[in-house]
């Protein structure tokens, strides 16, 4: 009696976390742009926002660390000072 009921009850446990197939496709299709465009995927960006460092995953097989430092690229999306009042900013 118990092994015909985990026969019903597991399959259904494992499909629940399963995402519909249109939202699966859609995340696969994002997730092939993206590594495509950055060469990480979105959950190696969203692990990257998360600790702060520059992380993906397949680094761990390529190079034995996932996550490395960022190497400051120098840019800036907006800042609130005026550019007359900070010195090493060229004018």
């Amino acid at each position: 009696m118990l092994r015909r009921l985990l026969i019903i009850v597991c399959p259904l446990l494992v499909g629940a976390c399963a995402l519909p197939l249109p939202l699966q496709i859609a995340a696969w299709a994002a997730d092939g742009i993206t590594y495509l465009m950055t060469s990480k995927s979105m959950s190696d960006h969203g692990l990257s926002a998360a600790v702060g460092r520059d992380c993906a995953v397949h680094r761990a097989v390529t190079e034995g660390a996932i996550c490395r430092e960022e190497a400051d690229s120098g840019t800036v999306l907006a800042s609130s000072k005026d550019p007359s009042d900070t010195p090493d900013i060229p004018k």
